[in-house]
Formats: C-alpha cells, sequence, structure tokens
C-alpha cells in the first residue's frame, strides 16, 4: 500500500487496476484508510464505491463487475472497485481480463489477493501488483490451517504426509473444510519454501495452486502429487 500512497501523493493519479497482496483485513484497514483520507473518496454512504468478498471469484461474479463497471459515477468523478478474494478462477480472470485491457477512465479496481501465485500471466501484465504494510510471513500465515501445519507437512516423511492429505480431502467432502481452505495451507507452505529459498520445490508448488484454483479441481490428487515431490 506504500508504494500506492506515495505514488498518488507524488503524481495525483491512480492506474486502473492494482492487486495488493497480504493479510484481507489487514489490507482492507490500509486500503480504506488510503481512500478516506488520501483520495477523499468515502467508503460508506458513497453510491460509486463497490466492494465484495469472495472465497473463489467465479465467471458469473466477474461479469456481473463488468457490467457493473460500465455506469457512470453518480456523485464523485470517480468509481472504485474492491474485490476480496482467496482466490479466482481462470474462467473468471480471462473475463476480468478483459476489463483491464479496455479500462473505463474514470474506474480503479483493487484485487485483494493472499498471493498472486495462480494469476494467470497476461492478467499480471494488466496489473500494478504490491504488498500489503504487513505481508504474511511463515510465522503470521492465517487461515483454518497455520503456518505450523505447513511446517509439519513439510518436515513429515511421505506416509504421514497422506495422512494428512486423507484429512483435508475428507473434510473438504464432509464440508468442514472448503476449497479455499486447502489453498490457503498451499499458500503457507509456498511462504516457507520462499523463505527457504527451495525454488525447484516452489515451481512446482505453483503450478499446483494454479491447478487448484480451477473450476473444479481434484484437490486429492494434487495433495498428493505435493506430498511425494516437495
Amino acid at each position: 500500500m506504500k508504494q500506492i500512497r506515495d505514488s498518488y501523493r507524488k503524481t495525483g493519479r491512480l492506474h486502473h487496476a492494482y492487486a495488493v497482496l497480504g493479510d484481507r483485513s489487514e489490507v482492507k484497514e490500509e486500503l480504506f484508510t488510503f481512500l478516506n483520507k488520501d483520495l477523499k473518496f468515502p467508503t460508506k454512504g458513497n453510491p460509486d464505491f463497490w466492494q465484495g468478498e469472495f472465497n473463489v471469484l467465479k465467471i458469473g461474479d466477474s461479469r456481473a463487475l463488468h457490467e457493473n463497471h460500465l455506469n457512470k459515477p453518480v456523485k464523485f468523478d470517480r468509481k472504485v472497485f474492491v474485490i476480496f478474494a482467496n482466490t479466482i478462477t481462470k474462467d473468471a480472470q480471462n473475463s476480468l481480463l478483459k476489463i483491464f485491457e479496455e479500462p473505463s477512465a474514470d474506474t480503479t479496481f483493487f484485487l485483494i489477493l493472499p498471493s498472486a501465485t495462480d494469476l494467470i500471466s497476461t492478467l499480471k501484465s494488466r496489473l500494478i501488483i504490491v504488498r500489503g504494510d504487513n505481508i504474511l510471513n511463515a510465522k503470521s500465515a492465517t487461515g483454518k490451517y497455520k503456518a505450523g501445519d505447513a511446517e509439519e507437512f513439510l518436515s513429515a516423511k511421505i506416509g504421514k504426509r497422506l495422512t494428512m492429505i486423507a484429512k483435508i480431502t475428507k473434510d473438504i467432502k464432509d464440508e468442514i473444510l472448503t476449497k479455499s481452505d486447502a489453498i490457503n495451507f498451499l499458500k503457507n507452505i509456498e511462504v516457507l519454501l520462499k523463505e527457504r529459498k527451495n525454488l525447484l520445490a516452489i515451481e512446482d508448488l505453483e503450478k499446483a495452486i494454479s491447478y487448484a484454483s480451477d473450476e473444479s479441481p481434484s484437490m486429492k490428487v494434487i495433495l498428493e502429487h505435493l506430498a511425494v515431490v516437495l
């Protein structure tokens, strides 16, 4: 967020689309402070401000955003969209790409995401990607699976890893966990691998997170593969 604040204070302008990476609640506080205080753009009672929170942003959601963003501002000279999502399906990303390729001059989008790992390259190229001021590290990783679970998984032998995976997939089937919880678990592992600079393992994990973010992935197959290769 500091990058956005500093740039706006120097130029008085915003890019049409940002991806802000970090913990949802912390980034929300930072972003809303920027909008209200720096931009003088209220986040309450403002017809030109829109926010939505999603575990998984799907194609229908992005199409609705596309239609909404075509409307002209009502009260202010701009519109601001804030989208919180744990993951975005590839179909939804391609739909967002159509918005960002020809953005309205009076509209700014903020995508708040835990990580940019599962963003397709064409969408990344249309975004300015910044980190929240309190970006996650291994000790602050959040979600139903904590950093300790990621550490336990990486330290375990294959047999124990498979036991952990069996529990995760059963909990997803029983609706105790969601697919987003499993993806957050993988992202916590990613944080640890980046701290350890394990580049080969990071590549495997990034591919797995990308596959897991598809509309109907087999989490069991993805997780079992990682149990073997990490």
